[in-house]
This record gives C-alpha cells, sequence and structure tokens, in this order.
C-alpha cells in the first residue's frame, strides 16, 4: 500500500487539475460506450471459457455460468482480497463442483488469461523505440515465466495422477482433468487470449475517447503493464495499483500528466463499473436465493433424521 501511494504521488505531484477537467470535457462519449459493450463481450468470452474447462463432468449451463462470472467479478470489484474467487468457490459447490475442482480451474484459468496476454505483448517492446533498456528483457522473461507454469501444470496434470499423493493435492490435481483433453484445451486458450484482445480493444477505445492516438504496440504494453501491476491486489477492484501501471504506460509513451491520469480513470472505471452495476445485483439475487433453499432444506433434514 504505501508503495503504491509513493508511485501515484510520484506520477501525480504538480498536476495541473484545470487541465485534466478539460481532458475530461473533451471526451468524446462514443469509444466509451464501445467500451463498456467491450466489456460485457469479455465477460461472455470468459463465461464460456469456464464452460469449457468444467466440460461434461460438471454441465453447469452457459447462463448461469455467466451470472456467476457476473456476480464473482462485482464481488471482487467492491471488496478486498479477491472476494470474487471465494464466491465462486461457494456457487460452484452449489451445482456439486468439487471445491479441489474449483481452485484447479481458478489458477488454470489465471495462467491461461497470463499466457494469452503475453503472446499479444510479448512483441510490443520492439515496436516501440525510446523504451528503457530493460523493458524488452523484462518482458521476454515474464512470457518464458507464463509458459514455464503452462508446461509445469501441463506435465502434473498428465503424470501426477500415477503417483501417491496427500488427499488435498489428489482433489487439485484431479481439478485439472481438462488439460488432458486435446481438444479443450486448446479452446479454452483460445477463448482466454480472445478475452485479453477484448481488454486491448479497450484501452485503444479509452485511448480514443481522450484523442489520444498511441500505436497498437502501446496499446498492448499498456493493457500488459496495467495486469502486471494488478498480480497484488491491495484494495477493492485493484484501486491504486491499476492506476499505477496505467500511469507508468502513459509515462512510457511521453503522455501529459492530466491525459495519463484522465486515461488510467477512464479504463479503470471501463474495466469496473459495468461489472458492478449489472453483477451486484446478481450477486444479492444468488446468495438470496442459495440461502432460501439452503433453509427449505433444513426441515426436510430433521424430518428425515427423526423418522
Amino acid at each position: 500500500m504505501v508503495a503504491t501511494v509513493a508511485a501515484l504521488w510520484w506520477f501525480l505531484h504538480g498536476l495541473d487539475l484545470q487541465a485534466l477537467a478539460d481532458t475530461f470535457q473533451r471526451a468524446e462519449l462514443w469509444p466509451l460506450l464501445v467500451g463498456v459493450l467491450l466489456n460485457f463481450l469479455g465477460h461472455l468470452v470468459r463465461a464460456q471459457a469456464w464452460q469449457v474447462m468444467l466440460g461434461p463432468r460438471h454441465p453447469i449451463p452457459y447462463p448461469r455460468l455467466l451470472r456467476y462470472e457476473l456476480a464473482a467479478q462485482a464481488a471482487s470489484a467492491i471488496s478486498p482480497a479477491r472476494a470474487g474467487e471465494v464466491l465462486r468457490f461457494w456457487l460452484l459447490k452449489q451445482d456439486d463442483v468439487p471445491a479441489g475442482v474449483t481452485g484447479a480451474l481458478i489458477v488454470l484459468k489465471k495462467v491461461l488469461g497470463g499466457v494469452g496476454l503475453v503472446i499479444l505483448a510479448v512483441s510490443a517492446p520492439w515496436f516501440l523505440p525510446g523504451l528503457p533498456g530493460w523493458m524488452t528483457g523484462f518482458v521476454t522473461a515474464f512470457t518464458a515465466f507464463m509458459f514455464l507454469q503452462l508446461v509445469v501444470l501441463l506435465v502434473v496434470a498428465h503424470r501426477a495422477g500415477k503417483a501417491r499423493l496427500p488427499k488435498y493435492l489428489r482433489s487439485v490435481v484431479a481439478g485439472m482433468y481438462f488439460l488432458r483433453d486435446r481438444k479443450r484445451m486448446p479452446f479454452a486458450l483460445g477463448l482466454m487470449l480472445i478475452g485479453e484482445m477484448t481488454d486491448a480493444a479497450a484501452v485503444a477505445v479509452v485511448l480514443l475517447a481522450l484523442n489520444l492516438h498511441l500505436p497498437v504496440a502501446a496499446t498492448l504494453l499498456t493493457l500488459f503493464l496495467i495486469d502486471f501491476s494488478n498480480m497484488l491486489p491491495v484494495a477493492p477492484g485493484h484501486v491504486g495499483t491499476f492506476e499505477v501501471g496505467a500511469l507508468y504506460a502513459m509515462d512510457l509513451m511521453h503522455v501529459s500528466r492530466d491525459s495519463a491520469l484522465a486515461f488510467a480513470l477512464l479504463f479503470h472505471a471501463q474495466q469496473v463499473l459495468p461489472q458492478i452495476v449489472t453483477g451486484l445485483p446478481l450477486e444479492l439475487k444468488l446468495l438470496a436465493s442459495r440461502r432460501a433453499g439452503s433453509a427449505l432444506d433444513a426441515p426436510s433434514a430433521e424430518s428425515a433424521t427423526r423418522d
């Protein structure tokens, strides 16, 4: 938290507030509306990825998985420590998905999303002259790290089933079953890549709304730096870390401070506000319906016990 605050001060000290207000006033509305649509498209794609990963072992209808995705993202946006993932555990548990499977698939989803991100961003620094010399090596090293994680998980999924493991590890390894499917694993990776592409397109339309005409490589590197900064969530909705990543990217592109902050705030809003507006009511409805179902089941269980 201290590092985040210090970084924000570094980027924003001396900010001209009037220039920031003027930048917001000049922003075009239609690209921002396109950004909202891209946000929903990303959720549609990621819910489909969940259906592919769960597969025939846990056949949950797509509309329900979409509601789970929106509710989980809304919970993460308003609560610290990725509370949405805790909610996802609980929701999928109601559909008889073991916790070990859910945990394994959450990890796999993050790894596949990271691989999709680096596929897009790995070549970006080569097309952006003037970047710090270490940036190309950093992006390349992180790309290798993400692919290494995927390879390790593939090896574990294919070989660990034959080994004797503690019970909790067996359940996690069992949750990696979809990695052994030669059709569904590439399909899920492709969906996660499309999801990252929708986020990259959202970066582009927010930049367009602010009349910032940056090359495609700059768009991809910006998304990479924001996602990397968000790896350590210290506040709900990545408040602070998100802005640090965005401001650093804009600083590398020599964007003025007022335009950089306007971009950071608008892109952050594009990422979290639509899912809060749509996902929070769904979250409350899901919680209420599940609790009502549990309350109805309790008397039945007691009667069966007495009988």
